[in-house]
């Protein structure tokens, strides 16, 4: 009996260890440290980070205020998960825009159609189930149309082609999301295979909604609040720039379509998920104190718990406000842009069209 209780013991103590050492991480590719450090001088990376992607000013100041915060979190896992997240934003994805975001609007055919088929669906709603970086009472509900969001990715794709000046592939357009009481969107970045060029599409709210902003980061280190309107679609390089919906949400529900592509040349021919652990520097296990508010990290999303609504910076967001204006964008600074869409908005075919 003492022995195998002095085995169960032994087995516990090694468990524990392993859980505090690279093995233990979750998430980890299979290789040895070693490995890691070799990879991580073959590409040149360097400690302290001597410039990010894109080198100017306000983001170089960002993303070195998320290393100090990093480096002053005490849990081992966090630490790794914001380090993954942190790298793939500022240095392995590049970036295609000035400033990562940018609101126009949707047909309005399309937004129509959508709004009319959201409020048919919403008596029989599905539970979309828990996910990790949405946090409330309430789970969203979920209305399944195949149909209409296929449409939307096909009527969208051009505008987002001519925003991001690359061809693009389609990944997905998710939808129909309702949002519910309560309800807040962690900030966060997409995954870099898949989700890289991408928009939310803004159908419709209940009527008690209060305005609930997307916020989102940009390219010359300023944080941004952007309310959308129904049949409005925030252009963002989801993977590259943090953004969430830290604010508690107010109403019955609130629901968007999200839609993501990758460039069509060359993007899956690099596997940027693995660069950026080999980007992580060979100090990212040591703890050291940071001037910042702690930032937490669950999975893939943070927070900064000691700051109103777990975001600091919301304090100084510049904010912005639709509606937007089809085949026009608005972003950072001001600007506005034509698009350049020649053909106008996009019609449903008839039946003379087939003829």
């Amino acid at each position: 009996m003492f022995h195998r209780y002095s085995v169960s013991l032994l087995l516990l103590a090694l468990f524990f260890q392993l859980s505090l050492t690279d093995a233990g991480l979750r998430n980890k590719p299979r290789y040895t440290e070693e490995e890691r450090m070799a990879e991580y001088v073959r590409r040149g990376y360097k400690f302290p980070i001597e410039h990010f992607n894109p080198n100017t000013e306000g983001w170089n100041r960002l993303m070195n205020q998320r290393v100090s915060q990093l480096m002053s979190n005490p849990e081992m896992q966090e630490r790794w998960d914001g380090w993954i997240q942190t790298l793939s934003s500022a240095i392995t994805v590049p970036n295609y825009t000035e400033f990562g975001w940018g609101l126009t609007h949707a047909p309005a055919q399309l937004t129509e159609d959508i709004t009319q088929a959201i409020h048919e669906g919403l008596p029989t709603a599905r539970t979309e189930g828990k996910i990790d970086v949405i946090t409330g009472p309430n789970v969203p509900l979920f209305i399944d149309r195949p149909d209409l969001t296929n449409r939307v990715q096909r009527e969208l794709q051009p505008i987002l082609e001519a925003w991001s000046g690359v061809p693009l592939t389609a990944y997905t357009a998710y939808g129909f999301r309702l949002y519910r009481n309560e309800s807040r969107l962690w900030m966060h970045v997409d995954k870099t295979r898949t989700h890289v060029i991408s928009c939310i599409y803004h159908i419709a709210s209940s009527e008690n909604a209060e305005p609930w902003p997307v916020v989102i980061e940009d390219y010359h280190g300023n944080t941004n609040s952007v309310v959308l309107k129904p049949g409005d679609i925030l252009l963002y390089e989801s993977a590259k720039n943090f953004h969430g919906r830290p604010t508690k949400f107010i109403g019955d529900w609130y629901t968007s379509v999200f839609v993501h592509f990758y460039p069509t040349e060359g993007w899956l021919v690099k596997d940027r998920d693995i660069e950026s652990h080999y980007a992580i520097p060979p100090q990212w296990r040591e703890q050291v104190d940071s001037p910042f508010p702690d930032l937490r990290w669950v999975g893939t999303s943070a927070t900064e718990p000691d700051c109103p609504d777990s975001w600091c910076h919301l304090i100084n967001a510049k904010e912005w406000e639709g509606p937007g204006e089809y085949g026009m964008v608005m972003t950072g600074g001001g600007k506005k842009y034509s698009l350049g869409l020649s053909d106008g908005p996009p019609t449903e075919a008839t039946d003379d069209d087939n003829l």
